[in-house]
């Protein structure tokens, strides 16, 4: 099967190419804001959700809902941003995010943390997939993995510094747990805002197709969604990467397989991290995991730029370290060598991953690779940390609180091992073949 790439002007070509007129300090801002609040929302939210006293099966809700539209409903606006432009859903996505980070720590009602995590999860849902397919406009695939590497260092290192920081500071601040909360939450609000101002003030478009706010207007018409519209929504349509490339096919299904087992174990870490650290300590749990995690990314990109993806894949096969430290740690410190593990592993495998979905995709169809990824990654996740929510719930009342966790700890072990090891079963990307089947 033969790439199909489409080759930039030699005038063009650099180093670290931004293919429009896009300054570093406008990108390396934009993912400094964006990833210091999601890291905050997503890190906190399980034990958040713990401290406000939900139940097994609703933490299992809140995180099913959460991976589910996270993931799954990227697809359309995958779409969109490759018609459209990426700029109007960063802008939108991390405006919105920026609300919901300063409204989260308000919330005592797990039913409503559930409904506050569904809208955020709607506007990171929004913005992500604009996000990558942008790294994927501004980079050429022989140095992707060091250019996307290289950001994510840069981001990874001023959100480590956030939270050792906030870490230390916050006992002085308060000593009222649910005061401490808020004092995160809006540290990932401000990250959010200044993302999405950045976006809005100093981003250039990087989609040719997203020049002007016409389009958005002359292709659909004044009573209703267009036929073309409705057609790019199509279930065939959505389809159409795993129809087009059966090697990024196999990919998704494993990756599937390994974000299910992953994900088994989302509802239940939070009990094990809530009972023995405190907002400030779970602070230094992250900045730990974020130290390696950098680390981690220095060597990524250059390691699959070099020798191939395949070798980025380590990063989830050692995944299932973490269920076994948790399963004896016994305080913060124990817990953190958990994180440290984590942060190697997550580093590695973002890159990987990040790259792979790009060198699958022909030029024009980044965002809707990046769409049907996450659409995949979505169901699987919701699968996994409900049905273990479910799980949960039965087994507590049979063996206590604490041995049924323990107990499924184990459990998720074992899932991760399997989904490491089906990583010895992906192959090195392709672009499909466009072209032979057309003719």
């Amino acid at each position: 099967m033969t790439d199909i790439a489409i080759n930039p002007p030699l005038e063009v070509i650099s180093d670290e190419p931004l293919t429009i007129k896009n300054k570093k300090g406008a990108i390396y801002g934009i993912a400094i804001g964006k990833d210091t609040g999601h890291f905050i929302v997503s890190t906190y939210s399980q034990i958040y959700a713990v401290f406000i006293q939900a139940s097994p099966i609703l933490l299992s809700i809140i995180t099913s809902m959460r991976n589910l539209i996270q993931l799954a409903v990227q697809l359309p606006f995958g779409h969109l941003s490759d018609k459209y432009g990426r700029k109007p859903f960063l802008v939108t996505g991390l405006l919105i995010s920026a609300v919901m980070s300063f409204l989260f720590p308000m919330i005592t009602d797990p039913i409503f943390l559930l409904i506050a995590m569904i809208i955020y999860s709607l506007a990171f849902s929004i913005f992500t997939p604009s996000w990558i397919a942008f790294l994927g406009d501004s980079s050429h695939e022989e140095t992707r993995g060091s250019y996307i590497g290289r950001i994510t260092t840069i981001t990874v290192i001023f959100t480590m510094i956030v939270f050792l920081i906030s870490g230390w500071l916050i006992p002085f601040l308060s000593t009222d747990y649910a005061s401490q909360y808020q004092i995160i939450y809006r540290i990932g609000g401000i990250g959010f805002l200044t993302a999405g101002l950045i976006s809005l003030f100093w981003l250039q478009e990087t989609n040719p197709n997203g020049n002007s706010e016409l389009k958005l207007h002359s292709h659909n018409p004044p009573n209703g969604i267009s036929d073309r519209m409705a057609a790019r929504f199509s279930f065939q349509n959505i389809l159409a990467p795993f129809r087009e490339n059966p090697t990024f096919t196999r990919f998704v299904l494993i990756s599937a397989f390994m974000d299910f087992s992953m994900s088994t174990g989302w509802p239940i870490f939070g009990f094990i991290r809530e009972r023995y650290t405190t907002p400030s300590q779970y602070s230094f749990l992250w900045a730990t995991h974020m130290a390696f995690q950098i680390f981690s990314l220095s060597i990524g990109g250059k390691l699959i730029d070099k020798y191939g993806k395949k070798i980025g894949f380590n990063g989830r096969k050692i995944m299932f370290l973490i269920p076994l430290v948790l399963f004896f740690a016994r305080n913060w410190v124990e817990l953190a060598i958990g994180n440290l593990i984590g942060g190697i592993g997550y580093g590695l495998y973002f890159i990987t991953t990040t790259a792979y979905i790009i060198d699958s995709a022909p030029e024009d169809s980044k965002g809707k690779y990046v769409g049907a990824y996450q659409l995949i990654m979505g169901l699987a996740t919701f699968l996994g940390s409900l049905s273990m929510g479910v799980l949960a719930e039965f087994l507590i009342p049979i063996l206590g609180k604490w041995p049924a966790i323990y107990t499924l700890v184990l459990v998720v072990m074992l899932l991760r091992i399997l989904g490491g090891l089906a990583f010895y079963f992906v192959d090195e990307p392709v672009k499909p073949n466009l072209e032979s089947k057309i003719s």
